[in-house]
């Protein structure tokens, strides 16, 4: 359905009434204006005029047999496709309550019967240029909606990529990690789409979950680089002690990130960054970091990215000079299931191994 100008014949104004002879009349002077009348006797018909064409007014009769024109007002208000459209009450009854009513189901303006020529003109017009101006508005809005948002995406995009690039030096400067950006980043997308078909997590995670997590994830350790290269470089392996002591990389990760969005609160994917580089080394059981925090209080999120990150850095640490292979890796992530991860998540990683990257 789309709107006509309101030019000349173009604009369609639906007059409804049941009477005949005030149909003629109002016809002829919305013709005598350069406007389009089209005429209904009863509200189902007028329905079906304005869902072939939407008009630009509406002249509607108070008093008709089977659907009164305040019933037919409040249903089109409450349609998002006619609400918009101006209508103006017709009736012989011009008493201060019909008004009241009137205007509180959405109409715009009452004009008394028996017809005054001018006064019909003046009201159509007033209205029929109020209308225009609205919708112009609602276009600029639009146009203006979209720039913006074409601004804000541009700018998120090179907030991402300054981001990338200010990770990718704390794996440059790591010699036992390869990739694990991008392979956190992808593991916990596959993650977080399993767990979308779990009745545990269905409802926490949507769409717009699922690729925040896929940016959001490759910034856990953006506090890195702040971390001295000897603290860097220590082979990582996976003991309790060896994952005890991350309160300086993931409280100073957080702290970067936050303060880069305190500049852009509009940006999609920092407050979940945020919540993973401040809690992807809290543990099920509490014994991570932060302290206390545990279970179901840590972020889902935070919860999904070190899942990810474990299984990455596990395969990535040499044990006996070679690197893990990913059936211990699993194998370890399992036997920390309950204590170091949510064991649901856990349930879902197992199921999906054979997507999983990694080295």
């Amino acid at each position: 359905m789309e709107n006509a100008k309101i030019s000349g014949n173009g604009a369609q104004i639906v007059i409804v009434d049941d009477v005949d002879t005030n149909l003629m009349i109002l016809e002829n002077i919305i013709e005598g204006m350069g406007y389009t009348p089209r005429c209904a006797s009863s509200a189902a018909e007028a329905a079906a005029l304005i869902s072939e064409s939407r008009p630009q007014l509406i002249l509607l009769d108070v008093f008709m047999p089977e659907m009164d024109g305040y019933e037919f007002c409040e249903r089109l208000k409450q349609n998002p496709i006619t609400r918009d459209i101006p209508v103006i009450f017709i009736s012989a009854a011009d008493s201060s309550e019909d008004k009241v009513r009137g205007f509180k189901l959405g109409a715009v303006d009452y004009i008394a019967k028996p017809f005054e020529v001018t006064e019909v003109t003046m009201r159509v017009t007033n209205h029929l240029k109020i209308y225009e101006m609205q919708q112009e508005l609602e276009m600029s809005n639009r146009r203006l909606h979209s720039v913006i948002s074409s601004q804000a995406r541009r700018i998120e995009d090179e907030q991402r990529n300054i981001l990338y690039a200010l990770a990718a030096l704390t794996e440059d400067r790591d010699a036992q990690t390869d990739h694990h950006m991008e392979h956190v980043a992808y593991n916990c997308r596959m993650l977080a789409q399993g767990l979308q078909f779990s009745p545990e997590f269905d409802e926490e995670i949507s769409e717009a979950f699922i690729e925040n997590i896929e940016v959001a994830s490759r910034l856990h350790d953006i506090g890195k680089i702040q971390v001295p290269d000897d603290g860097l470089m220590e082979p990582l392996y996976f003991r309790e002690e060896a994952l005890q002591d991350p309160k300086n990389h993931a409280q100073q990760g957080a702290q970067i990130l936050e303060r880069i969005y305190e500049s852009t609160p509009e940006n999609s994917f920092l407050p979940m960054a945020i919540e993973i580089a401040r809690y992807h080394h809290a543990h099920w059981d509490g014994s991570g970091y932060p302290q206390g925090i545990a279970g179901k209080n840590i972020p889902l999120a935070a919860r999904i990215a070190m899942v990810a990150d474990v299984y990455d850095t596990l395969i990535g640490s040499p044990e006996g000079g070679q690197r893990r292979d990913p059936k211990a890796s699993l194998a370890v992530i399992q036997e920390k299931s309950g204590s170091f991860f949510d064991p649901d998540i856990v349930k879902v990683f197992q199921k999906i191994k054979r997507q999983l990257r990694h080295s």
